[in-house]
């Protein structure tokens, strides 16, 4: 009897566990492959504001209009698969010109309820970045009439924590947010949602663009009931300060020092603490409590010029790959190791522990097209190496 009302729980509800309510949310199914700029509606059912101005890119399509060469202005691949969408989010020439992609979600969301939004962001080599990359949930389409490029006069739901610059041209960077439904929203819109006068812009000279163009990738909008982040223990050097906790929009967290005082609600916190500390974040979410507990490590001054040497001590090849690879080192990385592969989303992928001889290893994944990254760990220290590695079949 249990397990049919969870069952018709679940189909009058509407939504399904996990389930992503974006369709097509990694821009991989494609009616045609894109050989033209304002192409999105290729990758049905999303669209742009003005006649479809979002532009759409894949592996299938010709140059410039394929992945990783996407648009003649950069090299980048996938954040997963090998497709992705990119928009104008600012125009140095054309005041308060935008660009915005919109899609009609699978279900109608639940009033009340709690979905998780997140999105991946990656910045073309142009000559400005910006903040306010954000995504409105809303009842009915927005914006799709009206003057060609102009701002939608709408608040949206999501921001990045804290609404900082994006500043960043080779990692995929994650936009996250947790939104309660006021009930019936159906349709997710994504862009720059302020005027030229509300966004702040910083003047990156990485290309000759007069603007910023936004590529966009794996989008998905959840239902949940209980918290899907994490609370991450970190380092960082002494005399320098750290955020830490999930940091997503929309979270109410209380933070304590060990001894029990109160430092801020937040869903995340800077912190600067003279010796490796210990802080107590207590979130509040759905009606229920979680305590957790984050370790903050201080390290000396020169420790940071250790970790360096030896990030940069070991390399991946060949990369981009499709399933065999090679780790090298100059010797910093010898003995019993682990290396963990996880995707963009933090998932993962791939786990083993492996010896290493002459400074040289192999490890084999059987994963789809995308950036992935490789954690190698000594076993004797515990020092870990992060690499970014690209895969694509």
């Amino acid at each position: 009897m249990a397990r049919i009302v969870v069952i018709l729980f679940i189909l009058l509800s509407g939504v399904l566990p996990s389930q992503n309510l974006v369709p097509n949310g990694s821009f991989e199914t494609y009616t045609t492959c894109p050989n033209f700029a304002s192409q999105i509606y290729y990758a049905a059912p999303w669209m742009g504001k003005d006649n479809n101005s979002v532009d759409y890119f894949n592996a299938c399509a010709p140059l410039p209009y394929n992945v990783p060469y996407s648009g003649g202005i950069a090299f980048q691949y996938a954040a997963d698969g090998v497709g992705y969408a990119a928009f104008w989010a600012y125009n140095g020439v054309n005041n308060n010109y935008r660009e915005y992609a919109q899609v009609q979600l699978t279900n109608q969301l639940v009033v009340n309820q709690y979905y998780y939004l997140r999105f991946y962001i990656n910045n073309a080599p142009t000559k400005y970045v910006v903040n306010n990359i954000g995504a409105a949930i809303t009842n009915t389409a927005i914006g799709l009439t009206g003057g060609s490029g102009s701002v939608l006069n709408y608040t949206p739901a999501i921001l990045k924590y804290g609404n900082p610059i994006i500043n960043d041209t080779l990692n995929w960077i994650e936009i996250s947010a947790v939104y309660k439904s006021l009930g019936g929203e159906e349709y997710l819109t994504i862009g720059n949602f302020f005027s030229d006068g509300n966004t702040d812009t910083l003047a990156a000279n990485y290309g000759t663009y007069q603007g910023t163009y936004c590529y966009l990738d794996n989008v998905s909008l959840v239902n949940i009931t209980t918290p899907q982040w994490q609370y991450r223990d970190t380092t960082v050097t002494l005399g320098d300060s750290v955020l830490i906790g999930p940091a997503i929009t929309g979270l109410t967290i209380d933070w304590y020092n060990m001894n029990t005082s109160f430092i801020k609600n937040a869903p995340g916190i800077y912190v600067k603490p003279a010796a490796t500390t210990k802080y107590k974040a207590t979130e509040t979410f759905n009606a229920s409590v979680y305590d957790h507990t984050v370790t903050v490590t201080v390290l000396p001054p020169n420790a940071i010029d250790d970790y360096a040497r030896l990030q940069n001590s070991v390399s991946i090849f060949p990369n981009p790959g499709t399933t065999n690879f090679s780790i090298a080192s100059v010797g910093l990385i010898e003995g019993a190791i682990e290396i963990t592969v996880t995707d963009v989303n933090g998932r993962e992928v791939y786990r083993t522990n492996q010896q290493v001889t002459n400074a040289l290893t192999q490890f084999s994944i059987d994963v789809k097209s995308g950036i992935y990254f490789v954690k190698i760990t000594k076993a004797l220290t515990g020092e870990t190496v992060l690499k970014k590695l690209a895969v694509q079949h």
